[in-house]
């Protein structure tokens, strides 16, 4: 996952016009090229770097969590995958649950329920 984010902000830079794009993304590679790679069982707990599996009702979607430059939602293996950080209002309460656990977030038409199905 980390070498397929420095692939897609490497192509983004290449065509940013802006000298404040290009240094977000130089930020956010280095962040990248330096985030710790592990292997994680069911038994862990979700920190930055984790590839997280999470269903809503019957839709499940993938979540990386990273330090910084959250937002971005693309695509794996037919799946949304959204980058985000442990300061939105979703990475904020991930953080800590392993695979198992159901927790609820605040979003503006109430409350969504999640539960945590994977992690890699």
């Amino acid at each position: 996952m980390i070498t397929r984010m420095i692939e897609y902000l490497t192509e983004e830079l290449s065509s940013a016009t802006s000298d404040e794009r290009q240094s977000e993304l130089r930020a956010q590679l280095q962040m990248y090229r330096f985030l710790p790679k592990r292997t994680y069982s069911n038994e862990d707990l979700v920190v930055p770097s984790a590839l997280v599996t999470l269903k809503t009702g019957a839709v499940e979607a993938y979540y990386f969590v990273v330090p910084q430059g959250g937002g971005l939602i693309t695509e794996v293996d037919g799946k949304p995958l959204q980058v985000i950080t442990p300061n939105s209002p979703l990475g904020e309460k991930l953080l800590g649950k392993k695979v198992g656990d159901a927790f609820q977030v605040e979003v503006r038409n109430g409350v969504r329920q999640y539960e945590v199905t994977s992690l890699c």
